[in-house]
Formats: structure tokens, sequence, C-alpha cells
């Protein structure tokens, strides 16, 4: 069993302490969408208990959210050649109907651990 701990902070004198470097955040804000506003919500119970209540299609919407998130973070953290193959896969597809299957991205090259 492993285990990982991080810790932010927002102290210059930190920074050569620090592991690794925040450069980009995304936010994705679904809550326009009725099925997302309403997958999770504050509610009493039939006792009076104030709870939270979690619809079935909590996960599907997180997805959607997660891969909103990586659709917008990818132009941003991806290397230029990942790019370049990724959208000539898709001009390929969309202009001359060749029957390639999409590419998807390496993401283990974006990042440096």
């Amino acid at each position: 069993v492993g285990g990982a701990a991080v810790l932010l902070t927002n102290k210059w004198k930190e920074k050569r302490r620090a592991k690794y470097r925040l450069v980009h955040t995304v936010r994705t804000h679904k809550g326009a969408d009725d099925n997302a506003f309403h997958c999770v919500y504050q509610e009493q119970d039939e006792n009076g208990k104030t709870g939270v209540a979690l619809s079935k299609e909590l996960m599907a919407i997180a997805g959607d959210a997660l891969k909103t998130n990586i659709t917008t973070l990818g132009p941003l953290v991806l290397p230029f050649s990942e790019q370049l193959f990724f959208f000539v896969v898709l001009f390929a597809r969309k202009f001359f109907n060749a029957n390639v299957k999409p590419y998807i991205p390496d993401f283990k090259l974006a990042f440096e651990h």
C-alpha cells in the first residue's frame, strides 16, 4: 500500500523545497446542465436530518467534466510532436475519410516526474 502527500504553499521562500511546480490550472463549469446541477444536492430526510444526496448520473457527469478538462489541458501541456500527430490524424479522418483509428496522445510525455 502506498500513499502520497502534497503540500501547496504560496510562500516564495519555499520555492526551492518544492518537488513539483503548478504551471496550468483548468476549471470546468458544468452547472448550466440540469443533470449536472442536480447530481449532488443537499436535502433533509423524513427525520429532518440534513444530508447529501447523490444521483445515479454522478459518474457520467464526472467523466464528462474530466474529458472536458483533459481536452482543455492537452494543448497547454502536450509536446508539439504529439499535437501535430493528433491533428494530422484528425485532418485525415475528417477530410479524406481515412479509415484510421483516432490517435490518443501520450500524456506521459507531457509531464516530468
